[in-house]
């Protein structure tokens, strides 16, 4: 059964196309006009717009256009999934009409869902996306990216050797986790230098979470999940804007922003700098320091009506001390990281367009040692090296009620690590895929699949298929299953690094086959009031060929010990996430839970630091009499989680909550100041790695337009 879904899904693809319009009556008038989202303006693709007199119907394109012809004095019907039905009158001839529709009381936000990276709203797609908005980040306070995923049940935040943050969705974390900034590959991902705390928040617009594989629309490493970082889009008149915050343990960080979103040319410049004497990952700040300065600015044009332009660049800069032993030797992480890419998009008369991105990236990584503040003058240790090109070609249009996107991938990709491959080492990759959205009355399939080939280790296919049914605008159910993998990585493949200190040697392995995954999901979302939406969601995720690290022989020449990766290693996840929200005026209040059982099969124990129980709590709102003070609280509880200890035995880490507050207060002349802490109760588990313990802080941030 498994092996024929790939062909299951592609024979979804091609049934063929419906929704052909009514014959339209002799005579009439012709009118053209676009469907959008009442609240944000963003096209809604594939409304169905009905003229009731004349009898005529037609499909809204990609971009939210239609054209169609109406009687004289006509009324119009708009439907779309997620929203409410819409009726309005036909303006006098020429006139040209914009429709904006109000969503369903579900809420469904626009997520970057579709295999082409083109903003769709969630009610397009049947993948329940999560989505953390700017709202959010802002109201705690979280200057990078761990700090607010570590608060969302379903996920977790895992220390990684020797410092940084790596997270795990429904209990699958590292590399098997796809984490992309704009929909690109997050910097260091090849050489295994992962970091989630070196990734800030500055300038996002929100965090977009999809649980469970994806790799039909990614690609590789989605396996158990994607975390896209979304930047905000260049808006409004010229504007500035500046933030800095200050707190106990060393913290400190400026912001500065400018955007202007008015005439030809739109621009969005975002600059930050932080501090603070915990390093993620490390238990002691003896003479710890952790400091980021990071860019991104974005630039958007139109040099036609038809040919529109967008172009992107980022640079990052990380230093980090720490102790790493207990005879005074620090430890000093030095990254470099710069990307940037340029978009064109085309779109075509008969409803569909075409989009072209060429994208680069390069990242430094080197570590040093000494017993100083800072690396010796004369240190030579040569720095690792990652460089990545990809360029992407997609088509998307509105066919009848289906909205396709399908296109192809090249990749070239290299590594330097001295000390543990020779010389460079380089890999190409070619992807190819399709995503159809169906649309049946109030049904949604979504087939998709995609067929990637890597000149290491070979191919794979990854195909995934779900539905929706909006019973009312109220309620919504969902199923899904979907293939994810995990391409080897360059140092899983090609690694060479003797350790004579520790008697160890570790050895690539080339043979080695990608890790694979199936997901099973099904689930609601039901808002029984305007204000109110409930949510549950049931899944299951199989993983098998996973890659582990295994002693193979000894060295015959050096008598080391040689560790090399297998495809050894089977894993199962599942569990249940349960969500409640609720919105009134300017208040609202939400909780969420989640319930996960993770097991390794092979030896049927449960997977070490992932916590069975999570759940969240979040409320915050402004009075009416006071609409200038806006408070926010967060309370977060994490269950008690098995961790194995070095010698193999039983061990655990202690269940705990943290609390967050923070409050707001807006002055005159675009002026604010906020105060807030975290961890409020002075949490500190046992068991559990890295720095607890309550902070404090407090900032100020202003606005000016000229």
């Amino acid at each position: 059964m498994i092996r024929a879904a790939p062909a299951l899904v592609l024979a979804a693809l091609l049934i063929p196309f419906t929704g052909a319009a009514a014959q339209p009556a002799a005579e009439g008038l012709r009118v053209r006009g676009v469907v959008v989202d009442a609240a944000t303006g963003v096209p809604v693709a594939r409304a169905r717009i009905e003229a009731l007199v004349q009898g005529t119907r037609a499909d809204a394109t990609i971009e939210g256009g239609f054209s169609l012809t109406v009687a004289r004095f006509d009324t119009l019907l708009v439907r779309a999934i997620g929203y409410r039905p819409a009726r309005t009158p036909v303006p006098g001839p020429g006139a040209p009409i914009r429709i904006a529709l109000a969503p369903a009381p579900l809420r469904l936000s626009d997520v970057v869902v579709t295999a082409n990276r083109r903003t769709a709203r969630a009610g397009e797609s049947p993948t329940p996306v999560t989505s953390v908005s700017r709202e959010e980040i802002a109201a705690a306070a979280a200057p990078s990216a761990d700090r607010m995923l570590a608060q969302v049940p379903g996920l977790q935040v895992l220390p990684t050797q020797p410092t940084g943050a790596d997270l795990s969705i429904r209990g699958i974390n590292g590399a098997r986790v796809l984490v992309l900034q704009d929909g690109e590959p997050a910097a260091g991902a090849l050489l295994e230098n992962r970091d989630l705390s070196r990734l800030s928040t500055a300038g996002l617009e929100r965090i977009e979470i999809v649980k469970g594989p994806l790799s039909a629309l990614y690609g590789s490493d989605a396996l158990g999940g994607v975390v896209n970082l979304v930047s905000r889009d260049p808006e409004g008149p010229l504007t500035f804007g500046a933030e800095a915050r200050a707190g106990d343990g060393g913290r400190k960080e400026a912001r500065i922003e400018t955007e202007s979103g008015q005439g030809r040319l739109a621009v969005r410049l975002d600059g930050a700098w932080r501090e603070d004497r915990r390093v993620p990952g490390i238990t002691t700040a003896t003479s710890a320091l952790d400091r980021v300065w990071d860019f991104h600015g974005t630039a958007r044009t139109s040099l036609s009506p038809a040919l529109r332009l967008r172009a992107d660049a980022s640079l990052l800069r990380e230093r980090q001390r720490w102790q790493v032993s207990s005879d005074g030797f620090n430890g000093f992480n030095d990254n470099q990281g710069a990307s940037g890419w340029l978009e064109a998009m085309l779109p075509f008369r008969t409803g569909g367009s075409w989009r072209a991105r060429l994208y680069a990236e390069e990242y430094r990584h080197r570590f040093r040692q000494s017993r100083e503040l800072r690396p010796l003058a004369g240190d030579t240790t040569p720095s690792q090296r990652e460089r990545l090109i990809k360029g992407r070609l997609g088509w998307s249009a509105a066919l009848g009620g289906h909205s396709l996107d399908a296109g192809l991938d090249l990749l070239a990709r290299s590594i330097e690590a001295p000390g543990k491959v020779a010389g460079v080492v380089s890999d190409r990759g070619v992807e190819g895929y399709i995503q159809d959205g169906w649309t049946v009355g109030r049904i949604l399939l979504t087939p998709a699949t995609r067929l990637s080939w890597n000149s290491r280790w070979g191919r794979a296919v990854t195909p995934s298929v779900a539905g929706a049914f909006d019973i009312s605008p109220a309620l919504r159910i969902h199923a899904g299953a979907a293939r994810g993998f995990r391409g080897p990585s360059f140092k899983e493949l090609v690694w060479d690094f003797p350790n004579p200190f520790a008697g160890y040697a570790i050895r690539g392995n080339p043979d080695l086959r990608p890790e694979r995954s199936w997901q099973w999901s099904a689930g609601a979302a039901w808002s029984p009031a305007a204000d109110l939406v409930v949510t549950a969601e049931v899944y299951r995720n199989d993983l098998e060929n996973l890659i582990e690290l295994i002693q193979t022989g000894a060295d015959p020449g050096t008598g080391l010990l040689l560790y090399s990766p297998q495809n050894v290693s089977r894993a199962r996840t599942q569990g249940l996430e349960l969500g409640l929200e609720w919105r009134r005026a300017n208040w609202f209040a939400g909780v969420e839970y989640s319930r996960l059982d993770a097991r390794d099969r092979s030896s049927g124990l449960p997977l070490d630091r992932r916590a069975p129980g999570s759940a969240r709590l979040r409320m915050g709102g402004r009075l009416p009499s006071l609409p200038s003070l806006r408070a926010d609280l967060t309370l977060s509880y994490t269950g008690r989680a098995p961790a194995r200890n070095l010698d193999g035995t039983a061990g655990h880490q202690a269940a705990f909550v943290s609390g967050g507050l923070q409050v707001r207060y807006d002055l005159p002349r675009g002026l604010g100041i906020s105060v807030g802490g975290d961890n409020l109760f002075n949490a500190i588990p046992a068991g559990w790695p890295g720095l607890f313990g309550r902070r404090v802080y407090a900032g100020i941030r202003g606005t000016w337009r000229p």
